[in-house]
């Protein structure tokens, strides 16, 4: 999984049958800080999330593992929302 940042949406007329009614969000990678980071991913949007929200994405053959993006062209699937990284004394919310 990687973490990232919903920086914009993806808007496609002509594509694959088997994106259609799929919502394609850019993302970009950010660290530990929230800081961004310049790795960019088109990711299909399986939980409803909009521009600034911090997620998690899963890329490659996992992506294809949601309900709604299995047996379809997907790379990368947004599978979670951030609310908070904890660990040790750092304490981060989103």
């Amino acid at each position: 999984m990687k973490l990232v940042k919903v920086i914009g949406s993806v808007t496609s007329t002509i594509k694959d049958s088997s994106l259609q009614s799929l919502k394609l969000l850019l993302v970009q990678t950010v660290d530990i800080n929230l800081e961004d980071k310049p790795d960019f991913f088109v990711a299909v949007d399986t939980i409803g999330l909009g521009e600034g929200e911090i997620c998690l994405i899963s890329t490659g053959s996992t992506a294809k593992y949601c309900e709604l993006t299995r047996h379809k062209n997907v790379d990368a699937s947004i599978i979670a929302k951030v609310d908070r990284i904890d660990f040790d004394d750092y304490n981060l919310k989103s």
